[in-house]
């Protein structure tokens, strides 16, 4: 079987591209990078982050569970403005990925919004969100 990762990553990436909600909480125009974001990238951005898969080889074939984090990142004029913001971001991004993903090679069988953490970053100016879902495949081939 093989790992889900790689193409749940592009379906993840897909999806917050194409999502109105998405980009209208962004003003128009999706900041979106993977692992990490180049250094000073302009606030808002979204980071695809880490992922884990678990595997679940169960007697009617394999499958797998696989954890998804995505990072929401936001600077504003105001603390406030600057929460605010990367709060709408976050349920934008909570949306969109709260559904039944198309995943080249995989069915998605099952899937789940795992929760969002809301943090101040340690430079005391960016918020930063952490949203976590699990999705539950299937090879689809």
């Amino acid at each position: 079987m093989s790992d889900p990762s790689a193409a749940f990553q592009a379906a993840i990436e897909a999806v917050l591209r194409a999502d109105v909600a998405v980009k209208a909480a962004f003003g128009g125009t999706t900041r979106l990078y993977t692992l990490t974001g180049p250094v000073n990238a302009p606030f808002p951005h979204i980071v695809i982050g880490e992922d884990q898969i678990i595997g679940d080889d169960v007697p009617c074939g394999p499958a797998s569970s696989i954890i998804v984090t995505v990072h929401v990142f936001a600077q504003e004029p105001t603390p406030a403005e600057t929460r605010i913001k990367a709060k709408a971001i976050a349920a934008a991004v909570r949306a969109a990925l709260t559904v039944q993903l198309a995943v080249t090679g995989h069915l998605v069988v099952d899937w789940q919004f795992e929760g969002a953490r809301h943090l101040t970053d340690p430079d005391g100016l960016t918020a930063h969100a952490v949203l976590t879902f699990e999705y539950y495949t299937a090879p689809s081939a």
